[in-house]
């Protein structure tokens, strides 16, 4: 093949691949029926997450005073398979009024004044957390009664594997019977 027609599917081709990797993914709806007649319809709904969700998670590195250590060391620990890594989560006191905020420190087991703190910021007091292998960490935090996050967060590099948010509505207008 010649240089220059080379050159030109590559651009092409390099084109394509851009516009695809911009075009804005539209909310995934599911209708959830049920089997019994008499329960509402809901409608499940998955989308990107919004710029005011990505703004109550916050992931970083940080270092640990030693009051902190012992007050981390009294919660109960969520260690990753082959104890690789382990986790505290500290959960707001929902008896006061909110906001509240929930933290989720994650530990390597060779270094315990380090630590990556995962904060999510002015929750519903909700967070369900579930390790995937030895890094990777399934995360479920609620911003309400029916609106929540997923994300699987890569706690060696800090960047999110995926993150969306989905919501449970019920359906107003039923399918016909």
């Amino acid at each position: 093949m010649k240089p220059k027609l080379i050159l030109c599917h590559a651009l092409i081709l390099s084109g394509v691949l851009f516009g695809c990797s911009t075009v804005n993914e539209s909310p995934r709806q599911y209708i959830l029926t049920p089997d019994n007649p008499s329960e509402h319809t809901d409608v499940l709904t998955y989308t990107k997450p919004s710029p005011e969700t990505l703004k109550q998670i916050k992931v970083a590195r940080v270092s640990l005073t030693k009051e902190e250590l012992n007050k981390l060391a009294a919660l109960p620990k969520d260690a990753a398979m082959s104890d690789v890594r382990w986790l505290v989560e500290e959960k707001p006191d929902t008896m006061q009024n909110g906001p509240w905020d929930t933290q989720l420190y994650i530990f390597d087991t060779g270094d315990t004044n380090h630590c990556v703190r995962v904060e999510l910021i002015d929750n519903a007091g909700r967070v369900d957390h579930r390790w995937l292998n030895g890094k990777m960490l399934f995360v479920t935090v609620w911003f309400g009664r029916i609106a929540w996050t997923d994300f699987i967060l890569d706690t060696e590099t800090l960047r999110f594997a995926y993150i969306e948010d989905g919501r449970l509505d019920e359906m107003l207008d039923g399918p016909e019977k």
